[in-house]
């Protein structure tokens, strides 16, 4: 049910020296994946666990669970602290201006309602007047210690500033993709929606460029995730959109030659995390 997807190790042991490296762990309800980062920013390790997606919280926090206390990610982490952050749907975004702790949980339960040991967060994104507010499962939130942030939204922070024009950037999962379009660097839209075939991503991205009176010709389109050149779901794209291109990794980190084998588009949030 569990299984290693893949493992990127260093180039060499004295990249991999644990005193110097910086440990990076991102949870969706689909994987668990762990980025090792030295001091000088250089990104040396990457390994990803996969498992079946998770639709109730009590699964997923057991699939997680029985991979953070297994042996080979212990073994992984070794002496690194790990920086502990999840991707996941349950979220909302609120003007900072509008923004009260009294108010947020009522807030996010308005669409989300939560159990009542869940953990509730907030995050504050450094380049817009938006503070996030997300939900953990109190098993999980209890299990990492309570200290988690949020790389889907890190990763919406690294994707606001300076860009010119439209653009629309989709980073699909195992079942669901999420959509973030924004104008000239700033965010107009986000949401996650369920998928299970091509068309749907189809449909949704249409209709939601529809919604905000936008042409689909106006937009620059992005593509991360679990997608690629020539699959099912980049040929029906492809056969409406005229600009498709896949994400890029940050520039602000270097990278081992070991994870030039890693496409650059396929796991957008852990690298966000560990930039921000």
């Amino acid at each position: 049910m569990i299984k290693k997807e893949l493992h990127l190790e260093a180039d060499n042991e004295q990249e991999a020296a644990n005193g110097r490296l910086s440990c990076f762990v991102d949870i969706s309800r689909s994987s668990v994946e762990l980025l090792k980062v030295t001091e000088k920013f250089k990104a040396v390790e990457f390994i990803s666990w996969q498992f079946p997606y998770s639709e109730t919280d009590a699964v997923w926090c057991n699939r997680v669970s029985d991979i953070l206390e297994d042996v080979p990610f212990k073994t992984a982490a070794g002496n690194s602290n790990c920086n502990f952050s999840i991707h996941d749907e349950k979220f909302v975004l609120i003007p900072e201006v509008l923004f009260s702790e009294t108010d947020m949980q009522q807030q996010l339960n308005f669409l989300f309602p939560s159990a009542n040991d869940a953990f509730t967060e907030t995050q504050k994104m450094s380049n817009t007047d938006i503070v996030g507010i997300f939900s953990i499962p109190g098993t999980l939130g209890t299990a990492l210690n309570g200290s988690v942030t949020s790389s889907f939204l890190n990763w919406i922070n690294s994707n606001l500033g300076n860009t010119a024009g439209i653009k629309a950037v989709l980073v699909l999962g195992e079942k669901r993709f999420s959509l973030t379009i924004t104008r000239e660097g700033k965010l107009l839209f986000t949401n996650w929606f369920g998928y299970s075939q091509p068309d749907d991503v189809l449909y949704f991205l249409m209709a939601s460029l529809e919604a905000l009176n936008i042409l689909h010709s106006d937009v620059t389109f992005n593509l991360g995730g679990r997608v690629d050149k020539n699959d099912d779901t980049f040929n029906m794209l492809t056969r409406f959109i005229p600009k498709v291109s896949f994400l890029k990794r940050p520039k602000n980190l270097t990278y081992s030659y070991s994870l030039s084998q890693l496409p650059e588009h396929r796991f957008p949030f852990i690298f966000a995390a560990a930039c921000a």
